[in-house]
């Protein structure tokens, strides 16, 4: 009798990813998988047999996982919902996978050393059209160039890809500007990135402690395989050897 394998029935990702709605199956023999929208009644796929002519979408079967994925390439808002996969046995085998897009993402620096600038890009998109505009927040508070002198604010507009796109960009890092920075769109969309800053001198002396704890410990360790009768007799043996060597050229 087939049954599903547990996997993550909520995933969520970018505008532009390759989504993969992972559906594993115990003991499937010769049984057919389905996949369909929770709100079309129609399949997508039916085993090997695509039914609905979006090239975007795709089987992917992983025999060695018992995986019968549904691959979304360049997947989009508009794909956004909860997906069926479906085991076409006697009694009815239905797992549900909510799939979200996000519009919305930051990407940029996460860690950077003290005084070196830290990059940030907030990419949103809309339904039809670019969103009207981007703000950035950090601890609740709006941030602007007029309020922030080290702080300097880009935005781009790709109508043709429906992306708004703001670039910020702090100078002069300090240990005061880590934290966790929000990007929220006109349409109150909002994601978020935590920032580090880290302190140059204090990595120097914990890579310098960690190489001197370790550096002590292959001494200590050597010192004790020196004191082996076996390894010393050993390399009495090897010195030996090489003496006789040097004799002989």
């Amino acid at each position: 009798m087939p049954y599903f394998i547990k996997r993550p029935n909520n995933v969520t990702f970018h505008r532009g990813e390759t989504a993969v709605l992972v559906c594993a199956i115990e003991n499937l023999g010769t049984k057919t998988v389905i996949w369909r929208r929770a709100s079309d009644p129609n399949p997508i796929i039916i085993g090997d047999l695509q039914f609905i002519p979006d090239p975007r979408m795709a089987i992917q079967k992983l025999p060695d996982k018992k995986e019968w994925n549904l691959l979304i390439k360049n997947v989009q808002p508009k794909d956004s919902g909860v997906y069926e996969c479906q085991v076409s046995a006697r009694k009815k085998l239905t797992r549900l996978i909510l799939l979200r897009v996000n519009t919305i993402f930051v990407s940029g620096t996460q860690f950077v050393e003290k005084g070196d600038p830290v990059h940030l890009v907030c990419n949103a998109s809309g339904a039809t059209q670019p969103p009207d505009n981007l703000d950035w927040f950090k601890d609740g508070i709006k941030l602007s160039p007029d309020a922030h002198q080290k702080i300097t604010l880009n935005k781009y507009k790709f109508s043709a890809t429906k992306t708004l796109a703001s670039v910020l960009v702090l100078k002069h890092s300090q240990m005061s500007d880590a934290g966790t920075y929000v990007c929220r769109s006109s349409e109150l969309d909002t994601t978020s990135v935590k920032v580090h800053i880290l302190n140059g001198k204090q990595i120097y002396l914990r890579i310098s402690f960690i190489y001197l704890h370790l550096s002590t410990g292959f001494i200590h360790v050597m010192l004790k395989l020196l004191m082996l009768p076996s390894l010393r007799a050993l390399i009495r043996l090897f010195v030996l050897k090489a003496l006789v060597l040097i004799l002989m050229f």
